[in-house]
């Protein structure tokens, strides 16, 4: 399977979600392989292309999953013709040759699973809507797996528009399931788009696909799929809550995640239960800093506290580093109500935990970011504590950061963390070292 990753001339090292991927694809293969289907030599021919997909002759595999195909057409020249358990083996089968072409690590095997998940949908037809439907949702999902997997936007677009012609297809009362499914992979490969190319405003038409896909879906249904569309919604939601400054929206995602967590247990999938629980803290964080909450504040600090407490550093030091800035972040709005220096202590301790895992050399945006994080909680807790040497030493340490920036050619990020200084007071901002101000 990586051979052909391998292979090729600007070949880069894989990344641990591409593998984790490719394990589940390889997985769920040959479990449907080692399932009996058909009868006599079909069943016998499955079972010998699951012994050689498990050997890694992937080749061989695809030929006696042709073979069964072929057995299973019995020379039939109008399959229409065949009888719908018949069709439905057929177009299963073609199926799993697709799901074989794309263990290949390359555009072009990318492209044929496509089409053959394609010819599958279309082999299975009215002998079964909703498998009929699965395999399209799994052609555009492959489609989309080319831009995610390779780059460019090619997939996605493809993708955007196959899931588009899908959902056109399918009664949404008849097959809620295939309908919601549908707008969930288009609500990904349009978020996907959003990330990559910078079109923000598709995450808004993702999250009206989200909605779509939420109106007619029962959780008692399909509870994987209600949860999957509902975490979804609640972290598009609370992004374009951030950016637009919505207080709405975020309302509407603290509801729809605090919906979702009462019907999830932890012990059901801990860390989707912790994006969500992670996701609502964030939510409630940007909503309680703006209207200056205080109970939405501590609620924001209890819930990025425990995903902290849960995740395990060394194996996501990323993501522990960012829950302590935004745990700081959240302490330093805390600190403007509390007469206690305590609270902005605990909060310069946060941003320190964060720099540990956001190294100058290494991440200079996300370093810089937590030093005028930790800066600024500085110069709260020297003007309480009438310590000029603190606030001098915070100063400087915004310059720093500016200054790094600028050295590692992110003026735009230096600009905007320049910005952050109007939230000094003003007599600490005119005593703001020169090489900051001019920065």
């Amino acid at each position: 399977m990586m051979a052909d990753w391998l292979r090729r001339p600007d070949s880069t090292e894989l990344s641990e979600a591409v593998l984790d991927r490719k394990a589940s694809d390889f997985l769920a293969l040959a479990a449907r392989l080692a399932t009996p289907r058909g009868e006599g030599e079909i069943r016998r021919l499955r079972h010998e292309a699951a012994t050689a997909l498990v050997a890694g002759r992937l080749a061989d595999a695809d030929k006696a999953l042709a073979q069964a195909e072929l057995k299973a057409i019995d020379g039939s020249g109008d399959l229409s013709a065949l009888p719908a358990e018949r069709r439905l083996l057929i177009g299963e089968n073609r199926a799993d040759r697709a799901s074989l072409s794309f263990l290949r690590m390359t555009p072009e095997a990318y492209r044929e699973a496509a089409a053959r998940y394609g010819e599958a949908a279309a082999l299975i037809g009215l002998a079964d809507l909703g498998r009929s439907s699965s395999a399209a949702l799994e052609q555009a999902k492959v489609l989309a797996r080319i831009s995610a997997d390779f780059g460019g936007r090619e997939g996605y677009d493809a993708a955007v528009s196959a899931l588009r012609s899908l959902i056109e297809g399918i009664d949404s009362r008849a097959e809620p399931i295939a309908f919601s499914g549908a707008h969930k992979a288009l609500a990904a490969a349009l978020e996907d788009i959003a990330d990559s190319a910078g079109e923000v405003d598709r995450r808004v038409d993702a999250l009206v696909h989200c909605r779509a896909g939420l109106r007619d879906l029962r959780r008692e249904d399909a509870p994987l799929l209600w949860r999957g569309l509902m975490l979804r919604f609640g972290k598009l939601a609370v992004t374009i809550g951030e950016e637009r400054e919505d207080d709405a929206l975020l309302e509407e995602a603290i509801g729809a995640l605090a919906r979702l967590l009462a019907q999830w247990q932890r012990s059901e999938e801990e860390a989707g239960w912790l994006e969500a629980e992670q996701t609502m803290a964030r939510a409630r964080a940007s909503l309680g800093g703006r209207r200056n909450d205080l109970a939405l504040l501590e609620r924001a600090f209890n819930g990025f506290n425990r995903v902290s407490e849960a995740i395990d550093r060394a194996g996501e030091p990323l993501r522990w580093a960012d829950l302590q800035d935004r745990i700081g972040g959240v302490l330093t709005a805390m600190g403007e109500r509390y007469s206690e220096p305590v609270v902005l202590e605990e909060a310069i301790a946060a941003f320190g935990g964060a720099l540990k895992e956001r190294r100058r050399e290494t991440m200079p945006l996300l370093w810089a970011k937590s030093s005028v994080n930790q800066a600024l909680a500085m110069i709260r807790l020297a003007e309480r504590c009438h310590d000029p040497a603190m606030t001098h030493d915070a100063l400087s340490r915004i310059a720093t950061a500016i200054a790094a920036l600028h050295g590692a050619g992110l003026a735009t990020d230096a600009m905007a963390l320049q910005k952050r200084l109007a939230t000094v007071p003003a007599f600490i901002r005119a005593a703001t070292p020169a090489q900051s101000r001019s920065a």
